[in-house]
Parts: structure tokens; C-alpha cells; sequence
């Protein structure tokens, strides 16, 4: 027997009696559906309408993730050709947190795809494979998990760094994470293609630089970075 708030019956949809809300009480919450006049459900800890409307929101959003990011995979990741990987003798010099707001494009993936972006810098470092790399951001960031997610984004950004011959350390990787997570997916994503010599621009339009010119275009950069003895850097705009 469940609760109705003022009786009791044997299942939460028995309650109303066709009194409408006011009997769904107790056990039971009405809950709101579009085309209908609501209907009286089991509660599932909280507030039942606001847990409905978070789960549709989390799949609505993830079937259109899943679709753009099939294409993306078709377009960007499998070519042709295909996307090449980080494999750099010399690395340039570190982006700025903030820096992927002076890049429309990847400010916009970050924005609206970030379990993709972060996806295509895992698979280019050889971190982690495209598809495993997409579903676990994706499930770690729109979940009540962020705290996990946060950790293991943290250790999947250390190899990737670690891949492009960057010093890191990993308490200031989390805290990135944990407070500028789309901001550190965008300085990551600008590293990852400036190393391999490619332009992603929307929608999944890749420009790719052969290598040999990626490595000069690098060491150009590194080398236009200069410091005193007073350590005051500056060059090329870093």
C-alpha cells in the first residue's frame, strides 16, 4: 500500500480517484506531462517533476551529442584524410587559459560540444580512443558524477601534456578542471592542433599543414620567445 496523503491504495496511480492532484499526496507526486492533465506517480526522492525534467533534458541533449558527434568522427576524425597524431620534435610555447575566446571556432565547440572536443585532443595524443573518451566526458560532466569527472579529466589532460613535452603540475590541473573546464578543453584543443598542423573550423571543416611546416612554424614560435635575466618574457605575443 502506498500513501496518498490522506488514504491509502495499492499503487500511486489509484490515488486521485479522478479528484485530480489534490489526492496525490504523501508517497506519490502528480506529475505535469505536455499534452496531458498529469498523472500521479511514484516520488523518486526530491522533487518528481524537476528529476522528469532533468532526465528528458540529459537525453534530449545526448542523442543530439551523439548525432553531431557521428559526424564529426566521420569528418574530422576518419578523414580523408585522416586526422594525424601528436608526434612533435618541437613543442611551442603554452597557451593561455583564456585564449580560445580569441578563436571563435573553438570557443564555440567548447561551448556547445565539449565532450567532442575533448574526445578529438584524447584520440590525437593517443590518450584514449574517440568514442570511449566522448561518452565518459559526456557522462561526467551533465551528471551528479562531476566530481569523478573532474579526476579523470585531470589525468587524461596530464598525458596529453605530457604528449606535447608541457610541464604540468597536477593540483593546478584539477583546480582548471574543477573551475575553467571549458576553458581548459579550448587551450588543450589549440595546443593539440597547433601540434599536429590542422584547423578545425565549423562545421567540421579541417585544414591540414604538412608536418615539416608545423615543426618550423613551432620552433619559429619557441624561438621568438625570448627572457631577460630578470625573467621578463615576451615575443610573438606569449
Amino acid at each position: 500500500m502506498v500513501d496518498c496523503g490522506g488514504h491509502f491504495e495499492s499503487r500511486c496511480s489509484l490515488c486521485p480517484a479522478g479528484n485530480g492532484p489534490t489526492w496525490c499526496n504523501g508517497d506519490c507526486a502528480w506529475l505535469f506531462l505536455p499534452g496531458s492533465d498529469g498523472q500521479c506517480v511514484t516520488k523518486m526522492g526530491g522533487n518528481t517533476n524537476e528529476t522528469y525534467a532533468y532526465l528528458f533534458s540529459a537525453l534530449i541533449s545526448g542523442a543530439i551529442m551523439l548525432i553531431y558527434a557521428c559526424v564529426y568522427k566521420q569528418k574530422v576524425i576518419v578523414g580523408p584524410p585522416p586526422l594525424p597524431k601528436v608526434n612533435s620534435i618541437i613543442s611551442g610555447p603554452r597557451r593561455g587559459l583564456f585564449e580560445c575566446f580569441w578563436y571563435p571556432d573553438t570557443c564555440l565547440y567548447t561551448t556547445f560540444c565539449l565532450p567532442i572536443v575533448a574526445a578529438k585532443n584524447y584520440y590525437a595524443a593517443d590518450v584514449c580512443p574517440f568514442w570511449p573518451g566522448c561518452v565518459l566526458t559526456f557522462l561526467g560532466t551533465y551528471s551528479p558524477f562531476y566530481c569523478l569527472s573532474v579526476f579523470a579529466r585531470t589525468v587524461l589532460s596530464g598525458r596529453v601534456q605530457d604528449k606535447l613535452g608541457i610541464r604540468h603540475n597536477f593540483c593546478m590541473d584539477c583546480l582548471q578542471t574543477a573551475f575553467c573546464f571549458p576553458c581548459d578543453v579550448g587551450r588543450e584543443s589549440l595546443e593539440v592542433d597547433r601540434e599536429i598542423g590542422v584547423e578545425i573550423s565549423c562545421c567540421c571543416q579541417v585544414k591540414i599543414t604538412p608536418r615539416v611546416m608545423s615543426e618550423m612554424r613551432n620552433f619559429v614560435d619557441k624561438e621568438s620567445r625570448f627572457c631577460t635575466k630578470y625573467r621578463i618574457c615576451g615575443g610573438s605575443g606569449y
